[in-house]
C-alpha cells in the first residue's frame, strides 16, 4: 500500500525539468490506483544540502545524528516516512547529477560504522534504521543522448548497489525534444505510455514488458534526432559544411530550419508534393522545405515555386514553434503573412509536430482514430423530422422529434461525443409538442415559431465562447482547434449567418402558411441550407485564407 510519496527532483532546472514531465505522468498513473496521495516534491537545486566532511562525527555517536545544520535534517525525516521515494533526474556525464551524490552521500547516518562481509566477497555497512532499509524506489532519468548504450550503465551499476536492485527505472533517450511543442505528436503518446507505468506499478508493484517496450521507442528516429540535437546549438560545426560568409542570425535560422526539415512527419499526409518557403523578413534570408515522396528536404534560397509563402519575422516563427505565441492569433494580429495554398497551413503542425519511430499498440493509447466524436445529424435530425411531418401531422411530426432526439441522446451517450445541444434538444422539442397538444390549432404558428427557436440558439451561440459550428467542424483540422482563435472566428460568423438563415426561413414560413404549399413546407424549406452549405464550404477556406494574406 502507498500512501505517502516524496519526490526528489535532481535536475537543476527544477520545476522547468525535462524529466519533471516524465515524472509527472507517472505520478498521474499512480493516482489512477491510489485515489488519496500524500505527494511532496522536494527540488534539491532549492535547499540547502552542504557535502559531507567526511568527520565521521554521526557514526561516533549513538543516535547517528549529522554535525551539518542545513535541511537535510528535515528531507530525511520525510524520506524515512515515506512509502516510496521517485528520483526524478538527467543523466550528467553518464551518472547522477552532483547535488544528487551530495544527497546520497549525506545519508551516511542512516548507516552503522560496522562492516558486514557476505558470501559472495562484498561488503556493506547495516542500517541504523529499518525504515531506510526497504525502502521502494522508482528512478525516472533522461539524457540528451539517442540510446542508453554506453551512456546508462554507470548509474545502472550504482543504483543496483545502492538500492540492492530493488527499484524500478525509466529511462528516457532523447530527453532534450520533451521540451519541443512542435514535437507534441511524438512525445504525447511516451507520456501517455508512462502514465499506464504508474498504473501497473500501482496495482502490480512493477512495470509491464509490454509498457517497457513502449517506452524503449525514441520520440524521432536516430538520424533525425542527431541532426536536429546538432542544428540547436546556434554555433558552426565545422566539421560540417555549413552555408558560408553568413551572419551569425541567418546561420541561427539556417539552424532551426534545419531542425524544423528534421521534424517532418511524411505520416500526417502521405505522398505530398509540395513547397513550403518561409521568408524571414527581418534578415532577409529565404528558406524552402521541399515536401515529396515522404521526405523533406531543406533548400536555402527561393529556387523553386513555393506552394505556401510565409512572410515573418525570425524570432515571431520561432515563438510561435516553441508554443510560447499562438499561431493563429499571431496571424490575426498581422505579425506574419501566408500566400498561396492555404490548406497546407491547416496540417503544419501535423507536418512538423514529429513521429514516433514505432507507433505504441498498447498500454491504454488514447489515439484518436479511437476518439469518440461530435456529430451534427445528431442534434438537426429531430428538427428536420419535426419540419417535415409536421405540416402534414402536427401530433405525429412533434411526437417524431421528440422520440428521435431522445434516441439521439441515448445513442450519442454509446458512441459519439454529445453537446450541450443534442442534451437541450429533447427539452426545446417537448415544448413544441406540449403546446400542440394543448392546442392543435396553433401549429402553424408552433412551426413557424420552431424555426426562430432554432435561430436563437444558433444566434445565441455565435456569442458564446465556442460557437455552435466549432464543435463539429474541429475534427477537419487536427487538435487543439477549439483554442484556435482564426478558427473560432470563422465558426462564430458562419453560426452567425446561418442564424439569420433560419430567422429568414420563418419570415418566409409565416407566409407559405397561408397558401396551399404549406404541407410541403418543410421540403421547400430545404433549399436554402442546400446554398448555405455551399456557401459554408467556400468561406471556411476563403475567410481563413483572407486573413493570412493580411488583406
Amino acid at each position: 500500500m502507498i500512501n505517502n510519496i516524496l519526490i526528489i527532483n535532481g535536475s537543476p532546472r527544477s520545476e522547468k525539468s525535462h524529466t519533471m514531465m516524465i515524472t509527472d505522468s507517472f505520478v498521474d498513473g499512480l493516482k489512477q490506483t491510489y485515489q488519496e496521495l500524500n505527494i511532496e516534491t522536494i527540488n534539491l537545486k532549492e535547499q540547502n544540502i552542504q557535502t559531507c566532511r567526511g568527520c565521521f562525527a554521526c557514526w561516533r555517536n549513538d543516535r547517528g545524528e549529522c554535525i551539518i545544520k542545513d535541511d537535510m535534517n528535515d528531507i530525511m525525516e520525510k524520506y524515512l516516512r515515506s512509502d516510496l521515494i521517485i528520483w526524478s533526474f538527467p543523466l550528467y556525464h553518464y551518472g547522477m547529477p552532483a547535488i544528487v551524490k551530495a544527497f546520497h552521500e549525506r545519508t551516511l547516518p542512516m548507516v552503522l560504522p560496522f562492516i558486514d562481509r557476505f558470501e559472495d566477497g562484498s561488503c556493506t555497512h547495516p542500517v541504523r534504521d529499518e525504515r531506510y532499509k526497504d525502502k521502494k524506489h522508482v528512478v525516472i532519468s533522461s539524457c540528451g543522448f539517442c540510446s542508453i548504450k554506453n551512456n546508462y550503465e554507470a548509474l545502472t551499476k550504482h543504483l543496483d548497489i545502492l538500492m540492492n536492485k530493488r527499484y524500478e527505472k525509466i529511462y528516457c533517450v532523447e530527453g532534450e525534444l520533451l521540451g519541443q511543442p512542435m514535437l507534441k505528436r511524438a512525445i504525447q503518446p511516451y507520456l501517455e505510455a508512462v502514465k499506464q507505468a504508474g498504473i501497473e506499478y500501482a496495482s502490480l508493484g512493477h512495470i509491464s514488458d509490454d509498457t517497457r517496450q513502449i517506452l524503449s521507442i525514441p520520440f524521432v528516429e536516430e538520424k533525425t534526432f542527431i541532426e536536429m540535437a546538432n542544428a540547436s546549438w546556434g554555433i558552426e560545426d565545422k566539421r560540417n559544411s555549413e552555408p558560408g560568409n553568413k551572419s551569425f542570425e541567418a546561420l541561427k535560422a539556417y539552424r532551426f530550419m534545419r531542425q524544423m526539415s528534421a521534424a517532418f512527419n511524411p505520416e500526417a499526409k502521405r505522398n505530398l508534393d509540395a513547397v513550403l518557403e518561409i521568408n524571414y523578413t527581418d534578415i532577409n534570408e529565404t528558406y524552402q522545405l521541399v515536401m515529396k515522396n515522404n521526405e523533406c528536404q531543406l533548400v536555402v534560397g527561393a529556387e523553386l515555386v513555393p506552394t505556401t509563402t510565409i512572410k515573418t519575422a525570425i524570432d515571431t516563427w520561432k515563438k510561435i514553434a516553441k508554443g510560447s505565441l499562438n499561431g493563429p492569433q499571431a496571424m490575426m494580429e498581422g505579425k506574419y503573412q501566408v500566400s498561396g495554398d492555404f490548406n497546407l497551413m491547416l496540417v503544419l503542425d501535423d507536418l512538423f509536430g514529429g513521429k514516433r519511430t514505432s507507433a505504441p499498440s498498447s498500454a491504454g493509447q488514447n489515439e484518436r482514430k479511437g476518439q469518440k466524436k461530435s456529430q451534427m445529424v445528431l442534434f438537426l435530425l429531430p428538427w428536420i423530422l419535426f419540419w417535415v411531418i409536421s405540416p402534414l401531422n402536427a401530433l405525429y411530426g412533434s411526437l417524431s422529434a421528440v422520440l428521435s432526439a431522445c434516441l439521439a441522446v441515448a445513442a450519442g451517450e454509446l458512441k459519439w461525443e454529445l453537446t450541450v445541444y443534442e442534451r437541450l434538444n429533447p427539452l426545446f422539442l417537448s415544448g413544441l409538442l406540449i403546446i400542440i397538444t394543448l392546442d392543435s390549432a396553433t401549429s402553424q404558428i408552433v412551426i413557424v415559431g420552431s424555426y426562430l427557436l432554432f435561430a436563437l440558439i444558433w444566434l445565441i451561440s455565435s456569442f458564446l465562447k465556442i460557437p455552435f459550428t466549432s464543435w463539429y467542424s474541429r475534427y477537419s483540422y487536427g487538435e487543439n482547434m477549439l483554442d484556435n482563435p482564426l478558427f473560432i472566428k470563422t465558426n462564430r460568423i458562419l453560426t452567425f449567418l446561418w442564424g439569420l438563415l433560419y430567422v429568414f426561413t420563418a419570415i418566409w414560413t409565416y407566409f407559405l402558411a397561408l397558401s396551399p404549399a404549406f404541407p410541403y413546407i418543410g421540403l421547400i424549406n430545404s433549399i436554402a441550407p442546400i446554398f448555405m452549405g455551399l456557401f459554408t464550404t467556400w468561406f471556411a477556406h476563403w475567410y481563413p485564407a483572407k486573413v493570412a494574406k493580411g488583406a
